[in-house]
């Protein structure tokens, strides 16, 4: 199955640190999307969004390792199933009740979010401008 990240589990090393085993599976700009930034990664529905996400192969058992990771038990993010451009299907974590303060994203996870970017090869404009319209600097 397929997980769609869009934050800093798009860095390759951080992600299978997290789910040893999954497998990079491509990269695409996802209609009907777009990031945000807040305390962390996030995204919203946008009809005229695009947002750069990863693609990872995964099993039962990363989904299970991600959802604490992401916090779902606790509300912070809930895995949803989302259509892709071709058809198919991925998971994907929405913020629930995230809200906005750039002051507690921190340069370190800042580093994560562009170094994924690079390592799926996806253009930095997108993640640079969510870092703008939230006001980060560092």
């Amino acid at each position: 199955m397929l997980y769609a990240a869009y934050g800093s589990n798009l860095r390759h090393t951080r992600m299978l640190e997290r789910c040893p085993g999954a497998t990079p599976a491509g990269a695409l700009l996802l209609p009907g999307w777009r990031l945000v930034l807040r305390r962390a990664a996030d995204v919203e529905p946008d009809s005229s969004g695009l947002l750069p996400i990863g693609l990872w192969q995964v099993g039962p058992e990363h989904l299970e390792r991600l959802d604490r990771a992401e916090g779902t038990a606790l509300r912070v993010y809930d895995r949803r199933r989302i259509a892709l451009p071709d058809g198919s299907g991925a998971w994907i974590y929405v913020g629930h009740g995230l809200r906005q303060d750039p002051r507690r994203l921190r340069a370190d996870y800042v580093e994560h979010l562009r170094h994924g970017y690079r390592d799926f090869g996806l253009s930095p404009a997108p993640l640079e401008a969510a870092l703008a319209a939230c006001g980060f600097i560092g």
